[in-house]
């Protein structure tokens, strides 16, 4: 690939952010990661951070790779971030930051921890909290289950500046309403076509269960080039309008790269490892670009993420 540095295209750049360290410089302590924080959140100011829920059509399009590693690309803008793994029952988020955690989600719906003992250290300036791989428990629990462990989690939204929500892939009673009930969303796809028709299918499903769908901005992983990520974009954006008088915003792409690769199987974010590599510049453009777009002003006194999470599953 012999793309420039500077590639653009629809006005945006492909081009380092300033600050960023080389590799090694925010390298995981794999012991000292995977201890759980035991600190309590009742002492921090109550402050309900900014809700993006990452979620894609179908699986193998990149997206909890991607979550990992806007999770730390959003801390070198000096932002605080917890990563909620929410893909119950087939969680993978402690694997790509490295970390073996002692608890998860499972031990505080068995009542063997509360919530502050299941945040575990991440890199520099992300938190996060492991959803638990390969316990059936989780993926099916009943409504009830389900709205009192939404109700515990419901701290989680005070802890830092942006709470990051990596859902299961498809169409599930869980990822819809963790979707519907964010601030944000950000919706991930790769050029292919069937990629391309099931993230239609969850724009779809959202005009057809909420009139009032969150913000959605697209995201296109994997392309060859810029001009591909643009193609996919509008070619999405218009049958979303046309069809479904939806309006998404177009964050931005994510180059291709063999390094993405190498950094999942050493367990680390690309942008840590390869702070300079395309996919890399392009994850802090995408980083630059959704904290440069205005945003409606969190209120307060409205209901929660957890929140409304929960009643989205009181009424299912």
């Amino acid at each position: 690939m012999t793309l420039p540095m500077q590639a653009k295209t629809d006005g945006r750049a492909v081009r380092p952010l300033q600050g960023q360290g080389g590799p090694g410089t925010s390298s995981l302590d794999p012991v000292t990661a995977s201890k759980p924080l035991v600190r309590t959140l009742a002492d921090r100011p109550i402050k309900r951070a900014r809700v993006m829920a990452v979620t894609s059509g179908k699986g193998g399009v990149g997206k909890s790779s991607l979550v990992a590693n806007l999770a730390v690309a959003m801390t070198r803008l000096g932002k605080s971030v917890l990563a909620f793994d929410a893909d119950l029952g087939m969680a993978n988020l402690d694997v790509l930051f490295g970390v073996r955690p002692q608890y998860t989600l499972y031990h505080v719906l068995k009542g063997r921890q509360d919530l502050a003992g299941i945040l575990i250290g991440g890199p520099p300036g992300v938190k996060f909290v492991a959803g638990g791989s390969g316990m059936q428990e989780l993926a099916d629990m009943d409504p009830e289950t389900m709205q009192n462990l939404l109700v515990n989690l419901k701290r989680l939204e005070t802890y830092g500046d942006v709470l990051l929500i990596d859902t299961g892939a498809g169409l599930s009673r869980n990822v819809l309403s963790f979707v519907r009930a964010a601030d944000e969303v950000l919706l991930v796809t790769t050029p292919e076509p069937t990629a391309m028709a099931d993230a239609y299918g969850v724009l779809k499903t959202l005009a057809m269960e909420s009139p009032a769908s969150p913000r959605v901005c697209l995201i296109v992983n994997k392309v060859k080039s810029p001009e591909e990520g643009l193609l996919v974009a509008r070619r999405i954006s218009k049958v979303a309008r046309e069809h479904l008088s939806i309006r998404i915003e177009y964050t931005g792409f994510v180059l291709e790269d063999e390094k993405v690769s190498l950094a999942v199987r050493r367990q680390k974010p690309v942008v840590m490892l390869y702070p300079n590599t395309y996919a890399s510049v392009c994850i802090n453009n995408l980083v630059a670009s959704l904290f440069n777009t205005p945003v409606p002003e969190l209120d307060g006194a409205a209901p929660g993420f957890f929140e409304r999470v929960a009643g989205l599953f009181a009424r299912s």
